[in-house]
């Protein structure tokens, strides 16, 4: 009776031990504000499209990466952006924050206007709203682009 005891709180001890190990994830956090941590050049991983027409709910897709050499976005210290997706050309310009989560980002030939979803040291997802995409006349086209290191 007494080793049956022994072997079930050993049992009991090693499964909950390995849920606890297993389940802890790193923690990518940091205690720098957002200016300070958004700063450097981050791959663009993932485009992603969501449809509505009529307020319902049409198409979900992502973009196919053509790096023409990099996809890439960068912001700098001084507010300087670079953003380059499937072109050989980079949009450059400035950036700016509004708010708590809204970024805005302005080149000659485009104004990116994102708010922040998530932003930690290695992974930051940004999302905007548009009715005015010439691709998907008279759609909503909400786009979620998500930035790595």
């Amino acid at each position: 009776m007494k080793n049956l005891i022994t072997t079930s709180v050993l049992f009991v001890g090693i499964v909950t031990s390995c849920f606890i190990s297993s389940c802890a994830k790193k923690d990518t956090s940091t205690s720098k504000p957002k200016e300070e941590q958004v700063i450097g050049t981050w791959s663009i991983n993932r485009i992603q499209l969501k449809l509505y027409y009529s307020g319902s709910f049409y198409k979900d897709t992502i973009i196919p990466q053509k790096a023409l050499p990099k996809n890439f976005v960068q912001f700098d210290a001084g507010a300087s952006f670079m953003y380059c997706f499937n072109s050989a050309a980079v949009n450059s310009g400035t950036y700016q924050w509004k708010g708590a989560d809204s970024l805005i980002s302005t080149t000659p030939s485009t104004i990116y206007r994102w708010k922040m979803l998530t932003l930690t040291d290695v992974l930051f997802t940004v999302m905007n709203t548009s009715t005015n995409n010439p691709a998907f006349p008279g759609a909503k086209v909400e786009t979620y682009q998500t930035f790595v290191r």
